[in-house]
Order: C-alpha cells, then structure tokens, then sequence
C-alpha cells in the first residue's frame, strides 16, 4: 500500500488512494507560472479553433474545491481522505492540502508542481508529514513527453522510468527493466484519448476502449482482458468548472497513470464538458446526489460510487462529497 496519486491528476485528486504497485505520490500544488499552457499532445493547435473540445469557455472559474472520498467495509475497516484546493486568478489550482486516514494511521502529504515557461510539468516533488519522500521528473523532445521518471527517496526499489514513443496519434509507453509496455491512441481531431493497450513481452493482456458524445463526455470504458469491465456515465447540461482549471494536464495524468488510479473516473469527472450524474458498472450503478446554485452551476456532488480497481473487496463501500465554490 505504498503510492497515493492524486489526480488533479491531476491532477492527481479523485484518486489519493494507496496501491501494492506504485509509491506515495501525496498531494499536489500547482506553482505559478508564466506562458500560456500547451497540449503536449497537440502543442500547437489549430488557431482558428485551439480547443475544439472546449464548447464550454473559460469563464466559469472555481475559487475552491474540496473532495472527500471514504472506503468502508462490513469488517470496520475504513480508508478516508479530504483535500482542499485553491485556485488562482489565472484558473489554475496553486494549492491542494490533504490529510489521508488507513488503518487508523493519519498522513498529511503536500506536493509541488514544477513548470516551464509554457506551463508544461517539469518535476512533481512530494512531501509527508514535513519530510521530501519521492520525486517525479518529466522530459520532452519536441515539445512531446519522451521520460517520465519517478525516484523514491525512501526505497530505490520502487523508482521507475517510463520511455515514450510518439507517432502521430499513437504513443506507446515502456517501463523500463521490465516486460510491459503501454499504447495509447488519441484522436486525431480533439487529442482525447481512444484506446489503451497493455502489452506483457509483446502480448496484449488488456484493452480499454472509450467513447465519447458529441459533447466531449466520456460516456463508456470497455475493458476486455484482464479486470474486464464496463463503465458508463452520465452527465447533466451544465459545465464541469474541473475540466477549465486542468485541461493542461490532461496528457501528463493520462500518460503518467497505470490503471490503479481509477483512471475512468478521474478522466470522465475531471475531463468531461459536462458534470458526472451517475456511473454504471458491472457491480452496480452509482447513486449520487447532485446541487446547483440558481445560475445552474454544481456546487454539491456526494453519495456512492463503485471502484474501477480490480482489488477493491466486494463489501467495501465507496462515499464521495465535493464542493465547488465560484469566483465569478
């Protein structure tokens, strides 16, 4: 149970939960700094249109957002988190505290976002109770992610190099020392991503299939291979204000992210135009809870949803609460 991620993921938010396979990533702020953020994906878009899957606009802008998230079980064995962020007048989040409970055992995680001057991640550095624990260090050619390396400050075994391939749409992933690779294919015209390939010594073992409406929500996951499952969402007809504040980021969590994030969910809450109103898997549906101010903007979201993690015991129950609170 070593890694927490949290997307705000990313970034890294909806999913400060701990995995066996990947170490402590904490929380995240986000550094000011100066340029306009790019894509890594699409750096240079088309500037009649340079962002064709953003109907929405940027001018609804959040000045705080909490989320809470519990893991319950019959046994009376519980996992919570809360974390507070704060967003700048830029519409960006430059602070996230967090305070994680396990087994009774409360950890406070602060992590930092290093930035370049055209606002893409450079080094995520992450910090326990005061004390540096591991960081993350991102390169580019051509203003593509070519290396994502993570270092554990505590144990050397858990560091990592991810490599990267790029091919028009297509990037393909290797974690180096090991067997496994990963091919991600994005669309052509919008950079979201279609379908992911997990391959062990060249055999795929897992496909997960997305599609999306013409709103730009992601409305299903299909997974075949190993942890096959189905996910399917639905949205209402307001704007997601997550998804103006962290759009940038939306290349790094995908190609930084190895499916114990519960990256359906992060992907379809964050990077949807639209609010998430429920989720189905093959375990159930969801059953959430969603308020509005009277300019129709979200500003509760809470009740119950399933885990995409393959190792999440059937009897555990999954509580989320998340407020949003308005600059403008």
């Amino acid at each position: 149970m070593k890694k927490t991620i949290i997307i705000t993921t990313t970034i890294l938010a909806f999913c400060l939960f701990s995995c066996d396979n990947e170490p402590y990533e904490g929380e995240i702020i986000i550094e000011t700094s100066s340029g306009n953020p790019t894509d890594p994906i699409n750096p240079n878009p088309d500037p009649v249109d340079p962002n064709p899957t953003d109907p929405t606009g940027g001018s609804l802008q959040l000045s705080d957002y909490d989320y809470m998230k519990s893991f319950s079980s019959t046994t009376g064995d519980e996992t919570s988190f809360t974390a507070d962020f704060v967003i700048n007048l830029n519409n960006q989040f430059t602070a996230q505290n967090t305070t994680l409970t396990i087994f009774g055992i409360t950890v406070n995680g602060v992590g930092n976002i290093i930035r370049d001057e055209n606002s893409r991640v450079r080094e995520v550095r992450t910090t326990v109770d005061g004390v540096l624990v591991n960081r993350t260090s991102v390169s580019y050619t051509l203003d593509k992610i070519s290396t994502i390396m993570y270092e554990d400050l505590e144990d050397a075994s858990e560091n990592f190099t991810f490599s990267y391939i790029h091919a028009n749409n297509v990037v393909t992933r290797t974690k180096e020392g090991t067997n496994f690779s990963t091919r991600f294919t994005f669309d052509p015209s919008t950079s979201k991503l279609m379908l992911r390939e997990t391959m062990e010594n060249g055999m795929t073992i897992k496909t997960e299939t997305i599609s999306y409406d013409s709103n730009g929500n992601l409305t299903s996951s299909v997974i075949t291979g190993q942890d096959a499952n189905t996910f399917t969402y639905t949205y209402d007809n307001n704007t997601n204000p997550l998804r103006n504040s962290l759009n940038d980021l939306y290349a790094f969590s995908i190609l930084n992210d190895e499916y114990d994030d519960q990256y359906e969910h992060w992907q379809a809450m964050i990077y949807s135009n639209n609010n998430v109103t429920n989720v189905s898997t093959t375990q159930g549906n969801s059953n959430l809870n969603v308020e509005y101010d009277a300019g129709n903007r979200i500003i509760n979201r809470n009740g119950t949803i399933f885990s995409s993690l393959p190792n999440i015991a059937d009897d555990t129950t999954i509580t989320i609460n998340e407020t949003f609170q308005y600059i403008n």
